[in-house]
């Protein structure tokens, strides 16, 4: 190569780079440059992880904060910090965060206070949440708070947590594996099986109890097992769980590992969604089918065998998380024939392992390595400049709309066959919608451009040919700080007018528990003066019947005849007759008398006492002295009873 042709041989090979390299995003460099303010969100890194809506049962809502205006949830939307999610009656709806599953039953409110790479803490602020952790990571980054406990998981495992079903208390069941609840002044470890009921001063264990939610849920972890793709991409990409089902798994020399969807030959990427704006990141992609969330916020997408395939890069432990991996194209400088008119259009095309994502946020220089580190790409396509794989086209207003970008419903260009080349782009500006802060800024960046369309001069900084002074940028860090701590210390005043309406809310309900009490000790109090009352009238009513007995008994003696004074002491009751003969004894015979014998004087004769008579069960306790026919009883000298008429 000679010389002179070294130099448009350099040109050449930069031009050539800068086109297999299209700027896909806008850097805040370029945001300034074109007149664009960024939220003071964006000055710090964005997180790395975000969540999904995996199913919607019913009626449900998501907000950006508590108080906020809310929208309808819809499939496969993404979780970040700050959203409130929130059930109606007989409404159910399901969180998935890598393997974390999260599942919120009928009337209830969830709020995701902080989701980062470090941290996953929850919010309910009343209904019935259950909770299933399977990766020994998560562990110490789970915190689930209530108005009475705050619930951290000791090890892997499911819980369930129910606020607000009665007042002022939560329940915290733990159905497998090991928890720690703090509340009520107190701390301890529940272990599975067991549960612990949480009022604001008194905590109590009882036995756990299933219901059907709690088999709701277990049929949803048993259903969802993704055995191949968790092999294939690790269990904390989010959405892996429905690859399983919707595509079948291969490997190739090129790329590693490549999941195919089961979809239409003429599918393409991207297509079949929509376009929302969405703190930190700017637009994202939400897609319409059940498994499209990881395969658009994770990996590249290639062409094999003239179908697209899924390339999900080398296996990490969490893989860092993206709006859209996609590269612009157009913008104001770009027409395209839209039915009968030539309007400004923005496009977009999936990122091939080949191409760099460059993202319009802020991101570290070890998380942008990961994003476009990728082992498995051993050979470089041949593309053509300006032709990009799977474009699709729509009018640049569509993006400066109220809501998202419906892109089924937008209106396509007239020969979308023709569309070869484009000229790459940014990603379009943010709706006039998006935040209250992007709001401000981009109505005073139209008010100038309007003032400057009617002829009114224009700042010197303003004006065609002068260059924008540099100071520029360090105003706008100062006003994006101001903006911060302004809304840090609106966040704080908030916090503290919350806590000192709760605090009164306390002392109001331990003043009304008091006067409970109180009201609870005077009944007590009442009911006891009434039972000593009752027991005094009852006692003095057996003492008044044991008089009248007394009387009564002394009357009837008194009522009873005199005994008459010829009767014995005491009487034999009457003997009954004997049926058999009478065998009276026979006399002794009298000895002789002797001869020339004194005659001896004849003794008195000896009175003897009868026997005691016997008891007769039927015969009275006395006898008359007095019958009819003068009846006598005596015995003889040997004791024989006889009876004399």
């Amino acid at each position: 190569m000679t010389p002179r042709f070294a130099p448009t041989a350099a040109l050449l090979v930069l031009a050539a780079f800068s086109t297999s390299v299209p700027a896909q995003t806008v850097l805040q460099t370029d945001a300034l440059e074109q007149g664009q303010v960024l939220d003071d969100t964006q000055l710090a890194e964005a997180p790395g992880r975000a969540g999904r809506i995996s199913l919607v049962q019913g009626k449900v809502d998501i907000g950006g904060d508590v108080g906020a205006e809310s929208s309808p949830a819809q499939l496969n939307w993404p979780i970040t910090s700050r959203n409130l999610i929130s059930t109606a009656p007989g409404a159910r709806t399901e969180l998935r965060i890598g393997s974390t599953a999260i599942r919120l039953d009928g009337d209830s409110s969830l709020e995701v206070t902080e989701l980062d790479d470090d941290s996953l803490r929850l919010r309910l602020h009343y209904g019935s949440v259950s909770v299933r952790v399977l990766n020994v990571d998560v562990v110490p980054e789970f915190e689930l708070r209530t108005a009475q406990a705050t619930v951290r998981l000791t090890q892997p495992g499911r819980l369930r947590v129910d606020a607000e079903r009665e007042r002022d208390t939560s329940l915290v069941s733990v159905l497998d594996g090991e928890a720690q609840v703090d509340g009520a002044g107190a701390s301890l470890t529940v272990r599975g099986g067991r549960a612990a009921q949480v009022r604001d001063e008194d905590v109590r264990t009882l036995q756990a109890q299933r219901d059907n939610f709690d088999d709701w849920s277990l049929t949803r972890d048993q259903a969802l097992v993704a055995a191949q793709s968790a092999r294939h991409i690790g269990t904390e990409m989010t959405g892996y769980e429905e690859l399983d089902r919707y595509g079948s798994w291969s490997t190739s020399s090129d790329y590693g590992s490549l999941w195919t969807p089961q979809v239409a030959a003429d599918w393409t990427p991207y297509r079949d969604g929509s376009w929302t704006f969405i703190a930190p990141w700017g637009w994202t992609w939400v897609d319409n089918a059940p498994w499209g969330y990881a395969p658009f916020h994770y990996g590249r997408w290639v062409q094999v065998r003239n179908r697209w395939a899924w390339a999900p890069g080398r296996l990490e432990r969490r893989p860092v998380w993206s709006p859209a991996l996609v590269g612009w194209v157009g913008g104001s400088n770009w027409n395209v024939g839209f039915q009968s008119h030539n309007l400004a259009a923005h496009g977009w095309y999936p990122l091939s392992p080949y191409d760099r994502y460059v993202p319009g946020y802020r991101l570290s220089s070890e998380r942008l390595r990961r994003l476009n580190d990728w082992r498995h790409a051993t050979r470089r396509e041949q593309q053509q400049p300006g032709r990009y794989n799977g474009l699709t086209v729509v009018p640049r207003e569509q993006f400066g709309g109220r809501g998202p970008v419906i892109v089924p419903r937008a209106p396509r260009p007239n020969r979308p066959e023709q569309l070869v080349s484009g000229t790459p782009g940014s990603a379009p500006p943010p709706p006039l919608v998006a935040r209250p802060g992007w709001n401000r800024d981009r109505r005073d960046l139209l008010e100038r451009a309007n003032v400057g369309r009617t002829g009114v001069e224009r700042p010197a900084f303003e004006r065609p040919g002068l260059e924008r002074p540099a100071l520029d940028r360090m105003q706008f860090e100062q006003q994006a700080r101001e903006r911060g701590e302004q809304e840090r210390l609106t966040r704080e005043r908030n916090n503290g007018e919350r806590l000192a309406r709760e605090r009164m809310a306390g002392q109001e309900r331990a003043l009304r528990e008091q006067g409970e009490r109180e009201r609870m000790g005077r009944e007590f109090e009442n009911r006891n003066q009434m039972d000593r009352m009752r027991f005094q009238v009852e006692r003095n009513d057996r003492e008044r019947m044991g008089r009248e007995r007394m009387r009564e008994q002394a009357e009837r003696i008194q009522r009873q005849p005199v005994m008459s004074t010829n009767a014995p002491a005491f009487a034999r009751p009457e003997s009954r007759p004997d049926s058999r003969p009478e065998s009276r004894p026979q006399p002794r015979p009298e000895p002789a008398p002797m001869l020339n014998a004194p005659q001896r004087p004849a003794a008195p004769p000896q009175m003897v006492a009868p026997p005691a008579p016997r008891p007769q069960p039927s015969a009275p306790a006395f006898t008359p002295a007095q019958r009819n026919n003068d009846q006598r009883a005596n015995t003889d000298a040997r004791g024989v009873s006889r009876v004399e008429r």
